[in-house]
């Protein structure tokens, strides 16, 4: 997954109206606002409410969706492309993923840049 590709994908999540929080590899480059590797995938958490949207458009652009649980999905391309999903339900100060996972909300609040572009990023404790 390039930087090229993960910016496109950032801005087809804009149009939708669907805010994605990196993860992963990805998610530490923003971090350090520097990509310092190759990364096969995109990991990322979005809000399952979101989910339906984000499923229905990138299968009208080729991707075939790899149920990994119902709370994670890996999106995969013709290029071998791979957007992997993680999804979260927000209960007040906490989000919940999956049924063993919660953490406190702030884990939203994190920011890197990517490119020259601002992106939202997972803070994991």
């Amino acid at each position: 997954m390039t930087q090229a590709d993960v910016l496109a994908f950032l801005e087809f999540t804009d149009d939708l109206g669907i805010v994605p929080w990196l993860a992963g590899g990805w998610g530490a480059d923003a971090e350090r606002g520097t990509q310092t590797r190759p990364h096969s995938d995109l990991d990322l958490f979005l809000d399952a409410r979101d989910a339906a949207t984000l499923a229905q458009h990138l299968a009208l652009r080729g991707f075939t969706a790899r149920v990994e649980e119902p709370w994670h999905v890996t999106y995969v391309d013709s290029h071998d492309r791979a957007i992997d999903v993680r999804l979260f339900e927000r209960e007040g100060t906490q989000i919940t993923h999956g049924p063993h996972e919660s953490w406190a909300a702030t884990i939203l609040d994190g920011y890197g840049v990517i490119g020259s572009r601002t992106v939202r990023r997972l803070l994991m404790p």
